[in-house]
């Protein structure tokens, strides 16, 4: 692979497409080898006067491990994660330099049990679970990259 598109657009073929990725942020020896998991939002960069060059950032949410306590869930081995929000239940945005981005990423939800909501598609179905798997056998990029946390 050379490379991968991540797209923030509002209006992508008919709906809406905001991807996940990876977000290199601690070390190796973290939990999911120090990586976090982001959803982005917009993209987009700035001049920087100062050092007379453009910044490229992106505007991100959070997907952060239940009670702060990274572990894989019993039954499938993968990373559990759950949205980051406020006390009212409201994104907490974050803008971060396009330099921490590591790759694109693949989000499983955690269904339960029940029937699926009517209206459920690949466009909100980051907003209408509690709980995500990271899926590190979509391909073996993601597959490599977190088999170092075993």
């Amino acid at each position: 692979m050379h490379q991968e598109h991540i797209c923030a657009n509002l209006r992508y073929g008919g709906s809406s497409r905001f991807d996940t990725i990876f977000v290199a942020i601690g070390e190796e020896n973290d939990p999911m080898c120090g990586l976090l998991v982001a959803r982005v939002w917009l993209l987009f960069a700035y001049f920087d006067p100062y050092d007379s060059q453009e910044v490229p950032c992106a505007l991100v949410t959070w997907f952060v491990h239940p009670d702060d306590n990274p572990k894989r869930d019993a039954e499938t081995g993968m990373w559990k994660l759950q949205r980051e929000t406020d006390r009212d239940g409201e994104y907490l945005y974050q803008v971060i330099h396009l330099d921490t981005v590591l790759r694109g990423a693949h989000l499983l939800p955690c269904y339960g049990k029940g029937f699926l909501l009517a209206g459920l598609s690949y466009d909100n179905v980051l907003d209408a679970f509690d709980f995500y798997l990271v899926n590190e056998l979509i391909d073996q990029h993601a597959h490599e990259l977190l088999l170092r946390s075993r």
